[in-house]
């Protein structure tokens, strides 16, 4: 055999490897779901699952494993980006978001002005749309 033929030969092997890595990871992510777990553990393993695999085919099928270095620095600046992006909506809170002043606001305004209208319009329509 010559050399190609056997480097190709490991490449397939590799491919292999890593697909039974992924179907593997498939049947944990199906298995992990029917665990009765809390919603935020969860998250995190569906996330550390997802996140292996999808290193995996990074590496293996993008060829990312046979880069230079200044592209795991590259990687790794998104990735910090892409963590600070997912905390933001953790710093949240409900307490900074008054949800009804805006409806509390209508509501008031409505009522000054002595006008009510039932919800949903003119009163003198029947309840089939008035005969359109």
């Amino acid at each position: 055999m010559s050399a190609h033929a056997e480097d190709i030969q490991a490449h397939v092997k590799t491919y292999v490897v890593v697909f039974a890595v992924l179907a593997a990871l498939t049947v944990i992510t199906v298995a992990i779901s029917y665990l009765d777990l809390s919603t935020p553990m969860a998250i995190a393993v569906a996330l550390l699952v997802a996140s292996t695999k999808a290193g995996l085919v990074a590496l293996f099928f993008m060829h990312l494993i046979d880069e230079k270095k200044i592209i795991y620095a590259v990687l790794a600046l998104a990735v910090a980006f892409f963590a600070v992006c997912m905390s933001i909506p953790t710093g949240w809170h409900v307490g900074q978001v008054k949800s009804g002043s805006l409806w509390s606001s209508m509501e008031t305004g409505s009522a000054a002005g002595g006008h009510e209208t039932g919800g949903h319009g003119d009163s003198s329509q029947d309840d089939h749309g008035g005969g359109h």
